[in-house]
């Protein structure tokens, strides 16, 4: 079975359950769990614990958006949750908008993706697609994020959205931003923010409007 960073495993031998953040030598493997403690172990003492990285005994709440409240088409964020010094960062796709949205994650690397995540989230709901290690933030991968939106209640066109998508070291300086479905506090990155484009002829027009009248 082959393994990468940032799979939920669970150990064969112990009750232990927690996410790959490094491989090292001798089919050793790191497995960082919520306390953020990273255990060695060997990598045939571990399996892949298969899903949306939700267990089976979590509490499931249907959101089901009410036709009464105002169509939310924008917020779509990836959420990054954990505490430096404890170790484990986990990141999150978040869904504030009225969309059910399908979502595949692929890790880039050159010209190849390879994916990590495919699933559908409900409105006004959140998945955790990945996690790491603080201690190799500068190492953590670039994503792609491909998006589709969709809804049986009326609503404006959409396009696909598509994105690259990485969290710098640089990026953890921000604070952090209380989230109301995660219902805590995360570094927040939105993916569905309009790219402002101002356009040639608008750049043209601001240079001849702000040229130097001739004398």
């Amino acid at each position: 079975m082959k393994f990468k960073i940032g799979d939920l495993v669970r150990f064969v031998d112990e009750p232990i359950e927690g996410h790959i953040t490094s491989f090292q030598q001798n089919d050793i493997v790191g497995v960082t769990d919520d306390s953020g403690f990273e255990i060695p172990v060997q990598i045939t003492k571990i399996t892949r614990v298969h899903g949306n990285m939700k267990r089976e005994d979590d509490e499931i709440t249907e959101h089901t958006p009410s036709s009464n409240l105002p169509f939310i088409d924008r917020g779509i964020f990836v959420g990054v949750d954990g505490e430096q010094k404890d170790g484990l960062a986990k990141f999150h796709l978040i869904n504030h908008t009225s969309f059910t949205i399908l979502a595949t994650i692929s890790e880039v690397n050159g010209n190849k993706r390879t994916g990590i995540f495919a699933e559908k989230i409900s409105a006004r709901d959140f998945l955790t697609f990945y996690s790491a290690n603080f201690n190799n933030v500068g190492k953590w991968p670039n994503f792609e994020i491909q998006i589709l939106r969709n809804s049986t209640q009326p609503h404006q066109p959409t396009d696909p959205i598509r994105r690259e998508f990485r969290v710098k070291p640089m990026d953890l300086i921000q604070p952090k931003q209380t989230d109301d479905l995660l219902e805590k506090k995360v570094w927040k990155f939105e993916l569905d923010k309009p790219e402002e484009n101002i356009g040639l002829e608008k750049l043209a027009d601001h240079f001849i409007s702000h040229r130097p009248k001739q004398r």
